[in-house]
């Protein structure tokens, strides 16, 4: 009776055993084949559009169809340290004991400059949209919100180079808000060469006025307004005007923009604005797989000084002359970028200066970090 029900479950046990592995089998290759076509999936959308664009490009996106379009966030980050007058770096020190105020002859202030950056970096984050209204123009939009930081060291007196120490000021929201159309030139079949044409509008939403206690050389603290560059905006409407070109051959892609931006009122409600201000980048991409692309961009950019003068920012300052902004730069990035699922990318780009030629005497760009997610939508 024993053997006979061990015979019967063992017997129960085979049959049942070969159903179990099939059932396994069945639902691994279900999961093969739904890999599968989402990779044939992806490699469809990849022959269909462009390989992604390097992160820290601003408008090189238009879609052919009618109701396309694409949102997403860009984040980007910005260091400097030291000092340079022209290509040369310099201490403050020599700052302090050589480079002119441009405010000297006024009332107690003294020929030199007496504050100057040590260190200082600045954040934007900006979500943006364009969406294709027929098959030639897409719509865009983008709202910068700005985060500034700057670490100022102030010398005593009104000679020499004795530190009284370092401050930190800061100034933070919405930036100028960014509006316009893509106009795609030309397309040709199957996105092999793409050209597109940028005129979009920037909008004086930024603030102008940021103020933030300062240290001064007779080692007071007082609040004052901070210098140009750390304020949100230009304080003027502006242009931004733009052409670009990019291909692609199998896994290779490439592309070059030249961009300007250019101020459309001869000063804002300060009495200021900035230089015209003139970019060129070209990049190339490959596309180690489906998913996963690789980049290298060189961009060149060259801006004039500041126009005019803010009243109440004064002083021996070093942002506090519109002779020390604008001036030529030469950036090496590189970058990586991820398709996540189909239409949606997240890329990173690091950039380091390999050239500058700055006006007057200014912060050192030290290296900046660039980060995007974008989502097409169909």
């Amino acid at each position: 009776m024993k053997l006979g029900i061990t015979l019967l479950t063992t017997t129960l046990l085979s049959s049942a055993m070969p159903t179990f592995a099939v059932a396994q089998d069945d639902d691994t290759y279900e999961q093969r084949r739904e890999l599968s076509n989402r990779i044939k999936k992806m490699r469809k959308v990849r022959k269909q559009v462009p390989i992604p664009v390097p992160s820290g490009l601003f408008g090189i996106y238009a879609f052919p169809e009618k109701g396309q379009g694409v949102a997403g966030i860009n984040y980007q980050h910005y260091e400097f340290k030291g000092l340079l007058q022209g290509r040369d770096a310099v201490s403050a020190a020599t700052v302090v004991t050589s480079a002119p105020n441009r405010f000297f002859g006024n009332p107690g202030q003294p020929p030199t400059l007496r504050v100057v950056p040590k260190k200082a970096k600045a954040d934007v984050i900006f979500p943006y949209a364009n969406f294709s209204i027929n098959d030639k123009i897409a719509l865009v939009a983008l709202a910068p919100l700005v985060s500034k930081k700057t670490t100022m060291e102030t010398f005593a007196g009104g000679m020499g180079s004795n530190s009284l120490g370092t401050k930190t000021v800061s100034s933070k929201g919405l930036g100028d808000i960014k509006f316009g159309s893509i106009f795609r030139a030309y397309n040709s079949k199957g996105n092999k060469h793409n050209v597109i044409i940028d005129t979009v509008l920037s909008a004086p939403t930024g603030s102008i006025k940021e103020e933030d206690v300062q240290l001064t050389p007779a080692n007071t603290r007082k609040k004052a307004r901070l210098a140009y560059g750390m304020q949100l905006g230009s304080g003027t409407w502006d242009a931004l005007l733009g052409v670009a070109y990019w291909g692609k051959q199998k896994q290779w892609g490439w592309g070059a923009q030249y961009l300007a931006t250019l101020p459309l009122e001869s000063k804002n409600s300060q009495g200021w604005r900035y230089g015209n201000k003139h970019e060129v980048t070209a990049w190339l991409t490959y596309e180690w797989q489906p998913r996963l692309a690789g980049s290298v961009r060189l961009r060149g950019e060259t801006q004039d000084t500041i126009q005019g003068i803010d009243p109440k920012i004064y002083g021996p300052g070093l942002g506090a002359n519109p002779e020390n902004y604008g001036g030529e730069k030469v950036e090496l990035s590189i970058g990586i970028n991820w398709m996540v699922a189909t239409a949606n990318n997240i890329s990173l780009e690091f950039s380091k200066p390999i050239y500058q030629d700055r006006n007057g005497v200014q912060a050192d760009h030290d290296y900046s970090l660039f980060f995007s997610w974008r989502s097409g939508f169909f």
